[in-house]
């Protein structure tokens, strides 16, 4: 028994853990990871990364290497089909709908890649900043006091068990969520289906016929099968419903049962095939999840916090459930480093749930409604707006955005500027280079001064805060960023380091610096000090 001490351990090595720990070392803090698993899964999860995830990745120096990564297989294969075969007739057929345009709202297109490619990248970030990321570790018990927690840790290979302390654990181990059933969380919603994944090779060409099918939505061997193309053009994963109520069993599937149903859903029963392992070294045949659309009911239990498929789960259509999870984790990071290094109370950390459970609960309706359209032949139309408004237009309510009529989400994009919202992205010059306002921001907070503001300071102290001020090293030559941010010239805005809108004052001047106090230690859960904030 040996005993470590660590700010953050983060239990789960997918994409959204992974990316808590980009961000949390991005602040600064020390993380560690644990992920039970040897290696990341090949199966086929998120496809398409979207504009405001990619926003996020670009601020931490991940957007040059996915967008150089080989691209999703979805790109060429664009068709989904429902039939009760592959190679039977359809009965419809249609086109996944292309990512929207977002040129004038994001300076980040959406990138169509295998979340079993993002993975490695994103890990690979998160050890060059810094983390330690360990795979083959198992998380055990966790005994929380009103200091921290003590988690027990095995490494899966040596069978080493060693206690770690935290002062936070953030729980990114999955829809199953062992840290969240011990914790006795509860969930809300519906599940819908029990399902295994059955990945194979095969060479399906004489069903395809040349179609660029990606999708399909089969009654054979059961109604409700998916076909998908996995990584690469001879690879494929068979989604397959079973019933535990009528005795099914994921123990049914045997390598001989896996490859019979996968003859059956093609339509060709001499077809060569091989199973493939759900897991590199896992040596099982399949892997099993619940098509389900559910949120938990608390994300946050004292020193630990629910990110993810932990806190939330909707159906795969759409691709907006590892975009929502890593939402969460930058949601959270600045949070957690705020109140670790003592610039903010733990009071901060309540706003995580109330921002995020709201998108959580839209974003799961959405799914659903888009699980519901593709099922049944529907084209999508009315979801493609939607989905862009849930990555860009939502707005928070909570105790850390200080404004006035505040709604919370509702798909509906608020006015641009407005506290709780993503400030919006125009496009300026720094040091005679174009670039995005979405780069101005973080790790801290940043006050933005409109041309005109006055030359009041705001009163500076022991937590940073960036202050800019255009015309001066930051230039508007389309003089767009009053409109866009709803305050005149001489108008000021606060900017959260997530790049939220924390507040807003139509004229800057010693009346607003006042304000500004006062908002900042009330989104801080903190009293400020008399000397206030200090420029970063």
């Amino acid at each position: 028994m040996s005993e470590e001490n660590v700010p953050v351990l983060i239990v789960g090595g997918g994409i959204v853990g992974l990316s808590a720990a980009v961000f949390l070392r991005g602040h600064g803090v020390p993380v560690l990871l644990a992920e039970r698993h040897p290696g990341p899964s090949m199966l086929a999860k998120a496809r398409v990364l979207s504009p405001r995830t990619m926003e996020l990745y670009r601020a931490h120096g991940l957007e040059g290497p996915l967008r150089a990564a080989p691209p999703s297989v979805f790109l060429e294969a664009t068709d989904v089909i429902r039939a009760s075969t592959l190679a039977a007739a359809e009965d419809y057929r249609g086109s996944r709908p292309p990512g929207g345009a977002v040129s004038g709202i994001s300076p980040c297109p959406p990138v169509l890649v295998e979340q079993s490619t993002a993975e490695p990248l994103v890990r690979a970030r998160a050890e060059e900043l810094g983390a330690d990321v360990r795979f083959h570790t198992e998380v055990g018990e966790i005994v929380q006091d009103a200091d921290g927690a003590d988690v027990m840790l095995t490494d899966r290979g040596s069978g080493r068990r060693y206690s770690v302390r935290a002062r936070y654990v953030i729980a990114a181990d999955g829809h199953r969520s062992p840290v969240r059933r011990a914790l006795g969380i509860r969930t809300r919603g519906k599940r819908l289906a029990h399902v295994v994944n059955i990945a194979f090779e095969a060479d399906l060409g004489a069903a395809l016929r040349g179609r660029p099918i990606g999708l399909g939505y089969l009654t054979r061997p059961v109604p409700g099968t998916l076909l998908a193309r996995l990584d690469a053009a001879d690879r494929w994963v068979l989604m397959v419903p079973y019933d535990p109520e009528r005795g099914q069993s994921p123990l049914d599937f045997t390598e001989e049962h896996c490859a019979q149903a996968v003859r059956e859903a093609v339509g060709d029963d001499a077809l060569p095939l091989r199973v493939l392992p759900a897991v590199p070294g896992g040596g099982r045949a399949v892997h099993t999840w619940e098509l389900a659309s559910w949120v938990a009911r608390e994300y946050r239990r004292d020193r630990v916090l629910l990110v993810g498929d932990a806190a939330h789960v909707m159906p795969p259509s759409g691709g907006l459930g590892a975009n929502t999870g890593v939402q969460d984790a930058h949601n959270l990071a600045w949070k957690l480093a705020a109140v670790l290094d003592g610039s903010a109370g733990d009071g901060l950390l309540d706003s995580y749930e109330a921002e995020r459970r709201p998108v959580a609960e839209l974003t799961c309706a959405l799914s659903t409604r888009l699980q519901e359209e593709r099922t049944g032949g529907g084209d999508e139309v009315a979801a493609r707006v939607a989905r862009i408004a849930l990555g860009l237009g939502y707005q928070y309510a909570s105790d850390a955005v200080w404004g006035q009529d505040i709604e919370g989400p509702d798909g509906r994009a608020p006015e641009a500027g407005r506290p709780g919202t993503r400030a919006p992205h125009v496009r300026v010059e720094r040091a005679g280079r174009g670039c995005s306002t979405i780069d101005l921001y973080g790790p801290g907070f940043s006050l933005v001064l409109g041309p005109d503001a006055g030359n009041t300071e705001p009163a500076l102290g022991p937590a940073p805060l960036k202050v800019l001020r255009l015309g001066d090293g930051v230039e508007d030559p389309a003089g767009e960023w009053s409109r866009a941010h709803g305050v005149g010239s001489g108008g000021a805005v606060l900017v959260r380091p997530d790049g939220f809108v924390a507040w807003r004052a139509a004229s800057w001047g010693p009346a607003a610096a006042g304000e500004l106090r006062t908002v900042l230690g009330s989104l801080l859960a903190r009293p400020l000090s008399p000397a206030g904030f200090r420029r970063e």
